[in-house]
């Protein structure tokens, strides 16, 4: 299973959360938080104390122990050990640049094609799963700080959230669609409608499905845990 998620490109992509999350959050913080530069680096340092990669993966290793068999496993690593296969997973890795996303959106069949691969693999879900939880322990802790002692109410926030999802969603799909037509440039449409065989297959449907699952569970705990950080930090800033 290590070898498993550690080929796929999986583990390295956990491994980058910590940074992700903290460079939304800094973002943030530019754009009128009020939180002194001192407080953000504690937030930030409590970021890569509690935002940690060995229990998410802990998470994602257990739900897929649950759905995928050895032979599931045995067809996944044929294919990520496979020439192509390591090919497409080092361009996945080594991402996408802003610069190269110009005019890449003119290429039709490239598009089209990385709307597919996003639905196979839910980049997509994965990246809104990632913004809304941390959203949310944000919103937590602020409000954990405007009013001590009371239970924090997160219904209104979540609405509001659900009414701003389609247009998330929007630009979210739309980024990740610009950065897979960016990252696959250098591959064949053959090698490409390999690698959508591939992922449709069950194995590998199992593989994306059972690992997001994993994924969602452990970001409601590590966020979790930074957010309750956060409302300490928060909290003393304001006394």
């Amino acid at each position: 299973m290590d070898k498993l998620l550690l080929v796929s490109g999986f583990t390295k992509q956990v491994e980058g959360f910590p940074e992700l999350v903290k460079s939304g959050f800094a973002e943030g913080v530019q754009q009128g938080a009020p939180i002194s530069q001192d407080k953000l680096q504690k937030i930030l340092e409590s970021a890569d104390n509690t935002i940690l990669p060995s229990i998410i993966m802990d998470e994602v290793r257990s739900s897929l122990s649950t759905s995928l068999t050895d032979k599931d496993v045995g067809v996944l690593l044929a294919w990520y050990e496979s020439d192509i296969g390591k090919k497409i997973t080092k361009a996945e890795e080594e991402g996408s640049s802003e610069e190269a996303f110009q005019n890449l959106m003119a290429d039709t069949k490239r598009v089209e094609m990385a709307t597919r691969i996003d639905q196979l693999v839910g980049a997509t879900d994965m990246a809104m799963e990632m913004q809304i939880s941390t959203g949310i322990a944000v919103y937590s802790a602020v409000t954990a700080v405007m009013a001590p002692g009371q239970e924090i109410n997160l219904d209104a926030y979540k609405a509001q959230m659900e009414a701003m999802k389609p247009q998330m969603r929007q630009n979210v799909e739309q980024f990740v669609t610009l950065s897979f037509v960016q990252t696959y440039q250098g591959f064949d449409d053959t090698s490409l409608a390999k690698y959508e065989e591939f992922l449709s297959q069950p194995e590998a449907k199992k593989f994306n499905s059972s690992s997001m699952a994993g994924l969602n569970k452990a970001l409601t705990q590590v966020i979790g845990r930074w957010s309750g950080d956060m409302a300490s930090i928060l909290k003393n800033e304001a006394n």
